[in-house]
């Protein structure tokens, strides 16, 4: 949560996109009937941010600008990489505005570009702190069973974050065996509203 109130989505889609898109709060297409319009959106909040790191034991210990955290008896600084591919230029901006984001609350970001397949091998594979990657959203109804059940978490699904939800996965299950549209949507809103 505190990394989400440290992003500022708006503002991205402002300068990045030029204003020519909107921030959602769910993996289902903003113009679906299955989209849930009650998500309550995460404010950019830094204040609220620091404070939730601070509450999980994260603070600038010893005076270096970086937020850090005792680990097994030792001091690691709150340090991570995103990768993204290269020849992708949004994706390129959205990690360099969160690294500058980031860096003014104490945290260190680390920027790995790499080419398509190699950077692909690495998601596949697990090998990330973070990452910036996208999935298109279907105008037909979607189908979130291969990005989010569990069971696509491994040998190399496209669970990449290796999300785990035992009731998420029964939605996604039951979603695909049911019929009825009114049922279909309400599934899918409890889906979002855990995901949220």
């Amino acid at each position: 949560k505190a990394m989400t109130y440290l992003t500022n989505r708006d503002q991205m889609v402002k300068t990045i996109l030029f204003g020519l898109g909107q921030a959602i709060d769910s993996p289902i297409y903003r113009f679906r009937p299955e989209y849930d319009e009650t998500l309550t959106t995460y404010p950019y909040d830094p204040k609220k941010a620091l404070s939730l790191l601070k509450e999980a034991g994260w603070k600038d210990t010893d005076g270096d600008g970086v937020l850090d955290k005792m680990f097994e008896g030792k001091i690691v600084p709150f340090r991570f990489e995103i990768k993204f591919n290269s020849g992708n230029a949004i994706r390129k901006s959205v990690v360099l505005t969160l690294q500058d984001e980031l860096k003014k609350h104490g945290i260190v970001v680390d920027v790995r570009q790499l080419d398509w397949t190699i950077f692909l091998d690495d998601v596949r594979n697990h090998k990330f702190d973070a990452m910036v990657l996208g999935w298109a959203m279907s105008v037909n109804e979607p189908d979130a069973y291969q990005v989010w059940h569990s069971s696509q978490a491994d040998n190399k699904g496209s669970n990449m974050i290796s999300y785990k939800n035992s009731r998420v996965d029964e939605i996604l299950e039951i979603y695909r065996r049911e019929f009825d549209p009114k049922r279909r949507i309400e599934l899918y809103r409890e889906f979002q509203r855990i995901l949220h």
